[in-house]
C-alpha cells in the first residue's frame, strides 16, 4: 500500500474547524529516468505497483481475519446449506382474494338492504 505524505498542514485562522491540506507536488522526472523514457517500463512499473498493493490488501485482510474471526466476507457464501422454503401456492392467494371480495360484496348488499328497508 502506498503511503501518502503531506507537504504542509495549515489551519485557517478565520474558522477553528477548517483545516487546509495542500496536495504534494508531482515529483519531476529527470530526462535520464528510465521509467519516463520507456512507456513499456512505465506499464511494467504500474503492474508491479498494482501487484504490491493487492498483496498489501491480502496481508491486511488476513490480519483482520486473524484478529476478528467473527467477521466474514460478503462476497463468499456461507458454508451452511440454504434452507429453501416451500413457496405458497399462487392459487391459494387468488382464492383468498376472491373470498374476501365476496364477503365485502355480501356485506355491502346486506347494509344497503338494511338501510333501504
Amino acid at each position: 500500500m502506498s503511503e501518502h505524505s503531506l507537504d504542509s498542514l495549515a489551519s485557517d485562522r478565520s474558522s477553528d474547524d477548517a483545516l487546509l491540506i495542500d496536495a504534494p507536488a508531482e515529483p519531476r522526472r529527470r530526462a535520464s529516468d528510465p521509467i519516463a523514457a520507456d512507456p513499456a517500463a512505465l506499464a511494467r512499473f504500474e503492474r508491479e505497483q498494482l501487484a504490491r498493493e493487492y498483496a498489501d490488501i491480502e496481508r491486511a485482510s488476513a490480519a483482520l481475519r486473524l484478529g476478528q474471526p467473527a467477521l466474514q466476507s460478503w462476497s463468499k457464501p456461507t458454508a451452511l446449506p440454504a434452507v429453501v422454503k416451500k413457496p405458497q401456492s399462487l392459487w391459494l392467494l387468488i382464492g383468498i382474494l376472491w373470498l374476501s371480495t365476496a364477503v365485502i360484496t355480501a356485506g355491502a348488499v346486506a347494509a344497503i338492504a338494511t338501510l333501504a328497508g
